[in-house]
């Protein structure tokens, strides 16, 4: 996605924007990390709103923290890294409501890659509140999968947490039957089917995402219903991985909060392949910073 055009900067930003949370760092030019901040959500897909005001809050914090004013971010080169910016139709223009001096917006996948792989070749699978992949084979990159909660997002902590609450509403009424993962989120909702639709009805990916590690506890207790979806979702989450690495032939690295419950019920012949990421996102947003802002002179 294209960038403003500017001078070589003061400093540079980096954001990892997911759908729980938006971390931000500021630095020197030279890549002397300052300061960093933290926020709520920054999906620009599903919250363009919210993502502005986490975004913001992050920066403003990152600044806070390394002892700068506010006015530092109108001599920052920001790349923001964000999920959903894959689908959002104007990503570059949102990003002209903040206060930076120059600004690259690319999805949250890219900036794990460049922090999990460096330059160098690999897949990365970011399994968290939403899931996206994505591989860099030579000059190429390819993307796979981020298509925001409603049409994609498969093997997510949000669709799995979607998943367990219909089963939940299902088992209530009869057609299926009660089981240890149900019971515990019908208690959840005072066994009152009418509260947890209403809470389904103006829930956000997030929200339900915080079902996950109930879903995984019951899971790990061997429970029938727990365990059909997180195989549901390893199913998907393996055919992602092995398309962008060839069955194998590239490194794989796994991120986001899922990524260890993942690395457990991932098959044996493909976790052999999985390494550790060199850096995280937010390393990969400022070293992309620092790059094109060396470039903009």
């Amino acid at each position: 996605m294209e960038r403003t055009e500017a001078n070589l900067m003061d400093y540079i930003l980096g954001v990892d924007g997911g759908g729980s949370t938006c971390r931000a760092a500021i630095a020197t030019a030279d890549g002397r990390l300052l300061g960093r901040g933290k926020a709520g959500s920054a999906n620009i897909y599903s919250d363009p709103t919210q993502s502005l005001s986490s975004i913001l809050h992050a920066a403003k914090e990152a600044c806070e923290d390394a002892g700068l004013t506010e006015d530092a971010l109108q001599h920052t080169f920001a790349v923001l890294g964000l999920a959903g910016a894959n689908a959002h139709n104007d990503p570059v223009g949102l990003a002209e409501n903040l206060p930076f001096a120059a600004v690259q917006v690319v999805s949250d996948s890219l900036i794990a890659l460049e922090g999990a792989h460096g330059s160098e070749d690999g897949v990365i699978g970011i399994l968290g509140t939403g899931s996206n992949f994505m591989a860099r084979k030579g000059e190429k990159h390819y993307y796979l999968g981020g298509w925001g909660f409603h049409c994609g997002d498969q093997g997510s902590g949000a669709k799995m947490g979607e998943r367990a609450l219909e089963e939940a509403l299902l088992a209530h009424d009869g057609l299926r039957k009660l089981c240890p993962l149900t019971e515990h989120i019908l208690r959840q909702f005072d066994d009152d089917p009418r509260k947890l639709s209403e809470f389904a009805r103006t829930a956000k990916p997030k929200d339900f995402g915080e079902f996950m590690p109930i879903i995984l506890i019951y899971a790990k207790q061997q429970s029938s219903l727990a365990l059909d979806i997180v195989e549901e979702g390893t199913t998907y989450v393996a055919s992602a991985l092995r398309l962008l690495s060839d069955d194998g032939k590239l490194p794989i690295a796994l991120l986001g909060g899922l990524s260890h419950a993942y690395d457990a019920f991932l098959p044996p012949d493909l976790k052999q392949f999985i390494v550790p990421a060199k850096n995280d996102a937010l390393r990969g947003a400022l070293a992309m910073a620092e790059r094109e802002n060396a470039l903009n002179t």
